[in-house]
């Protein structure tokens, strides 16, 4: 699962309810960026525990909200405001960040959003990529290094807020391009080492938002023959790794910070108050 939000939420009490019941195949991630909408109180620590009711203490006398509940084929299901939508997206990862991607198979996926809180959920269930590790590895491999290939911010970018679809169709065709020429004959005596950054428009949603907060573009090269496509990232502070138990199941939770200021360019091109 992986969320992503402005990091504080809606004057409105706020309810999830997850069943977790054999679903044995979760990834988790979450992606927070500071806040964008003014007249927001702050969000209540989260809660994974099955049937508990999260909010704050001022808003415990709210009256009750109806919920939505959204849920998987699986079985497994969420209930949350009735603000949350369902966005249709094809399942990731896309076909030109696939060769690239740590190899993950997406059995379901859903992504809702909830435009009153500038607030994104992403929902799926996976294989298990890190099957055969432990919770030291699994620290150490999220917090690696930055476009590492395998860390947090690595299965953010290609998985849950990749860029456009038609910025990674023109950056590929400039990079194979460029890849051509850089193998021409007379080209010879050019290193083989090559490096294509595009960076992209992204639409006014709320996706193209964390998308691009995420990365602005993408970085197309080839090193010492291995060819890889990336995201270009800015600074991001990960905070320590959280051990969360729910209905008997162990949940791994590890949240990039970001520290870029908005401006108000960004703000008025996506709509935000």
């Amino acid at each position: 699962m992986a969320r992503a939000s402005n990091g504080v939420m809606a004057n409105e009490k706020r309810m999830v309810r997850m069943r977790l019941g054999g679903i044995v195949r979760m990834v988790l991630f979450g992606f927070l960026v500071p806040g964008v909408a003014a007249q927001m109180s702050r969000q209540s620590s989260p809660s994974l525990e099955g049937g508990a009711e999260q909010s704050s203490p001022s808003s415990q006398a709210q009256p009750q909200v109806d919920l939505k509940r959204f849920s998987l084929s699986s079985g497994a299901s969420i209930d949350v405001s009735p603000n949350w939508i369902e966005r249709e997206q094809m399942p990731p990862p896309s076909p030109r960040l696939a060769p690239f991607a740590p190899q993950v198979t997406f059995l379901e996926f859903m992504a809702l959003e909830n435009p009153k809180m500038h607030s994104v959920l992403r929902i799926a269930t996976t294989t298990n990529p890190f099957l055969g590790g432990d919770e030291v590895a699994l620290d150490v491999q999220m917090h690696a290094a930055v476009a590492s290939g395998n860390g947090l911010a690595d299965y953010l970018f290609y998985f849950f807020f990749s860029p456009p679809r038609d910025c990674l169709d023109g950056g590929s065709e400039a990079y194979k391009k460029a890849k051509n020429q850089a193998e021409l004959p007379d080209r010879a005596e050019v290193s083989a080492d090559l490096s294509i950054r595009i960076d992209c428009k992204h639409p006014p949603t709320l996706a193209g938002f964390y998308s691009r907060q995420l990365s602005p573009g993408v970085l197309f090269q080839v090193t010492n023959g291995v060819e890889r496509a990336s995201g270009i990232y800015p600074e991001f502070y990960q905070t320590p790794m959280e051990k969360v138990e729910a209905n008997g199941l162990t949940f791994y939770m590890f949240e990039a910070q970001g520290r870029t200021q908005l401006d108000l360019a960004t703000v008025d091109h996506f709509n935000f108050a």
